[in-house]
């Protein structure tokens, strides 16, 4: 395993903790976060900003990283299921996610998924 899937690895477990702090620290401070298709949003307030809530209305965290291939050195990509327990029971996302790292520290998150789902998970989906 590289350095860069261990910081990815890190962030991931620290989401599944509900520790946004912890995640927040594997990620560099002028971090760039887009969750394909809404608008990306930078630095690491922006993470707090947009993966916080997430993490908060969730009574529970369960990303499961499925598959993890990386270059070796500066980039992770992979293949999730992002599981919350939300009031209605769990919702589940299928995620591929791709990491950029600089320095030790996730410099870019792109995350492709399918919206309609992520409207479901607010919504009081599956």
């Amino acid at each position: 395993m590289s350095k860069a899937e261990d910081v990815v690895n890190a962030m991931i477990d620290a989401c599944n903790r509900k520790d946004i702090e912890a995640a927040l620290a594997c990620f560099h401070e002028d971090v760039v976060y887009h969750n394909i298709p809404m608008e990306p949003v930078t630095g690491r307030e922006g993470v707090r900003k947009t993966l916080g809530p997430f993490l908060d209305m969730a009574q529970q965290v369960d990303w499961i990283t499925h598959k993890s291939v990386s270059n070796g050195v500066d980039l992770v990509m992979n293949e999730r299921n992002d599981r919350l327990l939300m009031p209605h029971g769990w919702c589940d996302l299928p995620v591929m996610g791709v990491f950029e790292v600089r320095d030790g520290k996730i410099a870019a998150w792109r995350d492709y998924f399918d919206s309609a789902a992520v409207q479901a998970l607010l919504g009081g989906g599956s």
